[in-house]
C-alpha cells in the first residue's frame, strides 16, 4: 500500500497498515477496519474500544503489555498485537470458548468443581487457568524501568476535569488571586464539548494546565492528590490542594441488554471522540439511544456525516444482535439493521474519586459525607439518572464484559439470597479487572436493587481504592520522597 504524506504504518498482530498522523491506535484500527481489539477474561467475547469499558482497547504495544490505545498517539512503525489470545495474536484459538454456556464458568475457572484440589493434577489446572484467563504477558524482564523523578505542586485550587465548568471554576479562583491547577485527561480541554459542538471558555494564561493527565488516586481525605500522565512517559504528581474542585463530568452507563459488548456499541463520548476528532465514522448505519439526549446526539453525529437508523429510548432496547460486530437492535418490538449503537444516558458520574476521599475503614471502605473543601460542580454535580433494568434480565446481558460478569451470574447468587455488593463482587469477579468497578458496580447495583425491590442507594458500595487506572512502576517509583514529604 502507498502511503501519503499524510499516511503513516504500523503493524497490527504481525500485518501493516496504515493511518492517519495524529490518531489514537484505537482510532487507527477503527479507520483501518479493524473492529475486534480484545478479547474477555473468560470465554474471550470480541470487545472494542467502547469508552466504557477498558479492557477493550488493552493491547501489547512495542513489548509492553496492557497499553490503552484510546490514550496512545500512533507512531510510525509501532508494534501492536492483541492479548489474551492463543497460540498467537490474530489466531486465537481460545475464542471457541465463546461456545461454552456462561453458567459453565460462574466465579472463574478457579471456583469449577472440576478443578483439582492438590497435587499435580492442581499445579497443571493452574497453568491452564494462567492460559485460559491471563489477559497479558509479562514485560520482558530486561525492559528499563529507571525510575521516572515526579514533581510536587500545592495549588491554592486544584480543578480536576477539563470541560466549561471545569474551566469556568478555574478562571474564577484565578481571577480572585489564587493559585490553580486543572487536571483534564484528555489533550486539549473540553474534548467532549468540544466535539459536541459546544463553544469552550477561554482558560485563564494563570492556570495551570496539565494535558492528558489523569488523577489516579487520593489520599489523606483528598489533601494528597497523585496524578500521571496517561501514555506512562511522563513524572506522576504528587498535590497538596488547599481545595478540590471534581468537575469529571458524566458517563453513559452501558444497556442492560444481550449483546452490549459487542465491536459497534460505543457511549456518546466514543462515539464522537472517533466521528468528530479523528473523522472516523462509527458505523455506516448507527442507532442511538438515550435518555433525552439523544435526540441532539444523533443531529450532531449525522452532521459529522453519520447515517442514522434509529432514534429512540434506551428503555426500549431489547437487544444488540451480532457476532463480531453489531448486526441489528430489537427496540420496541422492531428489528433495526445498523452497525453501530450509540448510548447517550443513563448519565452517571464517576464515584471514584469522591469515594476515595471519604470513605473510612479497613476492611470494607464506607462513603461518608465530603470534606469542605471537596467540591462538585458541573454535570457532576448532578443527580444520577436510573438504569433501566428490565422486567426480566436477559441472563447473558454483561454486567462487567472485562470479567465476563453476566446478569444471570449476580442474580443466581442474589436470588439464592446474597445482598451484599461487596460479597457479589467477590464471589464474581465483577468490577475486579482495569475498569475498576466503574461502570459495572453501577449496572451490579442497580440490578441488585430490581430484584430486592430496594433503591441502589439503599446498599453500600464495594470499596473504590487507589490507584484508579494503571500508572508504570517507573512513574510510582518517581513520587517515593514527594509522596513522603506530603504526608507529613
Amino acid at each position: 500500500m502507498s502511503l501519503s504524506a499524510q499516511d503513516i504504518s504500523f503493524r497490527w498482530n504481525g500485518k501493516t497498515l496504515s493511518a492517519r498522523q495524529g490518531d489514537t491506535l484505537s482510532a487507527a484500527l477503527w479507520r483501518a477496519g479493524v473492529t475486534t481489539f480484545a478479547r474477555s477474561r473468560k470465554l474471550h467475547r470480541p470487545l472494542s474500544y467502547s469508552g466504557a469499558h477498558a479492557v477493550g482497547v488493552l493491547a501489547k504495544v512495542d513489548g509492553m503489555p496492557n497499553v490503552r490505545m484510546d490514550q496512545i498517539e500512533l507512531r510510525p512503525g509501532m508494534q501492536v498485537s492483541m492479548q489474551n489470545c492463543w497460540p498467537a495474536p490474530g489466531f486465537d484459538l481460545l475464542k471457541a470458548l465463546q461456545i461454552l454456556p456462561s453458567k459453565l464458568v460462574y466465579g472463574g475457572f478457579e471456583h469449577g468443581a472440576l478443578i483439582p484440589q492438590s497435587g499435580l493434577p492442581a499445579r497443571l489446572a493452574e497453568r491452564a487457568m494462567a492460559l485460559l484467563a491471563g489477559v497479558a504477558d509479562v514485560a520482558p524482564v530486561d525492559w528499563n524501568a529507571a525510575p521516572i523523578p515526579g514533581t510536587s505542586l500545592a495549588p491554592d485550587l486544584l480543578v480536576v476535569g477539563g470541560g466549561p465548568e471545569g474551566i469556568r471554576a478555574a478562571n474564577a479562583a484565578a481571577a480572585s488571586g489564587e493559585s490553580v491547577a486543572l487536571i483534564t485527561r484528555g489533550e486539549s480541554p473540553g474534548r467532549f464539548a468540544v466535539a459536541a459542538g459546544e463553544t469552550l471558555p477561554s482558560l485563564s494564561d494563570k492556570v495551570q494546565l496539565f494535558l492528558a493527565t489523569e488523577v489516579f488516586g487520593a489520599y489523606r481525605d483528598g489533601r494528597v492528590i497523585l496524578a500521571a500522565p496517561v501514555d506512562g512517559t511522563g513524572p506522576a504528581m504528587a498535590i497538596r490542594p488547599g481545595r478540590v474542585v471534581l468537575a469529571t463530568g458524566r458517563r453513559s452507563m452501558p444497556p442492560m441488554v444481550r449483546g452490549n459488548h459487542l465491536p459497534g456499541v460505543f457511549d456518546a463520548h466514543a462515539a464522537l471522540d472517533l466521528a468528530a476528532r479523528f473523522r472516523v465514522l462509527p458505523g455506516k448505519r448507527v442507532a442511538v439511544v438515550g435518555t433525552g439526549s439523544e435526540t441532539r446526539l444523533a443531529a450532531r453525529l449525522k452532521a459529522l456525516g453519520c447515517k442514522i437508523s434509529h432514534c429512540g429510548p434506551v428503555s426500549a432496547l431489547e437487544k444488540i444482535e451480532g457476532g463480531k460486530r453489531v448486526k441489528a437492535i430489537r427496540a420496541g418490538g422492531k428489528r433495526i439493521p445498523c452497525d453501530a449503537l450509540i448510548h447517550a444516558g443513563p448519565w452517571r458520574s464517576d464515584p471514584n474519586l469522591a469515594f476515595q476521599i471519604s470513605a473510612e475503614g479497613a476492611y470494607q471502605l464506607l462513603g461518608q459525607a465530603l470534606p469542605g473543601y471537596v467540591s462538585f460542580t458541573g454535570a457532576a454535580a448532578l443527580p444520577a439518572e436510573a438504569i433501566p433494568v428490565p422486567a426480566a434480565p436477559d441472563s447473558e446481558a454483561l454486567i462487567c464484559p472485562c470479567m465476563d460478569v453476566t446478569a444471570g451470574e449476580l442474580t443466581h447468587h442474589i436470588d439464592a439470597g446474597e445482598t451484599d455488593p461487596e460479597v457479589l463482587k467477590r464471589l464474581t469477579s465483577c468490577g475486579m479487572g482495569t475498569c475498576q468497578g466503574w461502570p459495572c458496580w453501577e449496572g451490579m447495583l442497580a440490578l441488585l436493587a430490581a430484584r430486592t425491590g430496594l433503591q441502589p442507594d439503599d446498599f453500600a458500595r464495594p470499596s473504590h481504592r487507589p490507584p484508579r487506572r494503571a500508572i508504570t512502576i517507573a512513574q510510582a517509583a518517581g513520587l517515593s520522597g514527594l509522596v513522603e514529604v506530603c504526608q507529613k
